[in-house]
Formats: C-alpha cells, sequence, structure tokens
C-alpha cells in the first residue's frame, strides 16, 4: 500500500477537465478550478490515461475553434444584426441587417503561414549547413587573421630596431 494521502482524483474530474479545455481554460486555470496544484495536474496526466485523453480532447475541440475563427476572419464573412428603431407614432421595432465583416490580411498571411509554410513562412528556413565546415571556415579566416598581424609586428619591430641602430652609430 502507497504512503501518504490518497488522491483525491476521481473519474469525473476528466469530464469537467475537458469541458474546461474545450472553453479554452489553460493547464493553470484547469487546476485552479479542479482545486488542485499544477504540479498535480501534470500528475494526473501522466497517471490517468483517461485524465489525459479528457485533457487533449477538450484542448483540440478549442483549437479548431480558434481555427474555423481565424479562417472566417482571414476571408471575410458576413453576420445578421439587428438594430433598434423607433418609427413615429409606434414603439421601438428591431431591424435585422446584414454586416459584413471584410477579409483580414494579416489574419489570411498568418493563416497560410501555418498550413504552407515553404511559399509563406515570415522567417526564411536557414540554410542546410556542416557545422564543421563552419568551424573550418572560421579557424582559416582566424588563422589568415593572426598571420596578418604577426607580418605587421615584425615589420614594425624591424623598423623600430634599423631606427635604433642608425640612432647609436650616428652617435651623439
Amino acid at each position: 500500500m502507497p504512503a501518504g494521502r490518497p488522491s483525491p482524483y476521481k473519474p469525473e474530474l476528466a469530464r469537467i477537465a475537458q469541458r474546461l479545455c474545450r472553453n479554452g481554460a489553460t493547464d493553470i486555470e484547469v487546476a485552479d478550478i479542479l482545486g488542485i496544484s499544477v504540479r498535480t495536474f501534470y500528475r494526473w496526466c501522466l497517471l490517468h490515461d483517461e485524465f489525459t485523453a479528457a485533457v487533449r480532447v477538450g484542448k483540440d475541440a478549442a483549437d479548431d475553434r480558434v481555427e474555423r475563427a481565424l479562417y472566417q476572419r482571414a476571408v471575410g464573412y458576413d453576420y445578421t444584426a439587428e438594430k433598434v428603431v423607433t418609427p413615429r407614432g409606434g414603439g421601438p421595432v428591431a431591424v435585422p441587417y446584414t454586416m459584413h465583416v471584410p477579409a483580414d490580411v494579416r489574419a489570411a498571411l498568418h493563416w497560410l503561414a501555418i498550413r504552407r509554410p515553404k511559399p509563406w513562412a515570415r522567417l526564411p528556413e536557414p540554410p542546410a549547413t556542416d557545422i564543421a565546415a563552419i568551424i573550418a571556415e572560421r579557424r582559416q579566416r582566424v588563422a589568415i587573421e593572426t598571420d596578418r598581424k604577426a607580418r605587421e609586428d615584425r615589420q614594425r619591430f624591424t623598423a623600430a630596431v634599423a631606427a635604433e641602430v642608425e640612432r647609436r652609430l650616428a652617435g651623439p
């Protein structure tokens, strides 16, 4: 028998977590509503397969809803709204009308960057590189720079020695 306090986990908590995740709750919010710590939430995800499946199904439903909303915003949509007007000599009347929400370029670019990353990704993919080749090229650059500095130092030293020799031979 394991030591310590028994776990407060019950299978009905999986259904509650699924509904919360479906409504967009984060892991921290789900744990808070269930009255457990985030650490316990993640432990339950590891120990109880039905809890993990419920959380995953709920999050998938929320993600699908956001995906549909992003798609609608990217292509534009129409919806029916009501305006309340008061005609002369009468009471208020609700008049339905169609409202148009135009397509959003940023939403369309975001959608395409996710769905078709090759041509639409915001950041170009870095070129395939061989790390050994990069290191070898940088070492070669450092060696060339070191050699150049050594040649310059030798020339300055030779010039300084020659100037000192001339000064001493010229005498006082």
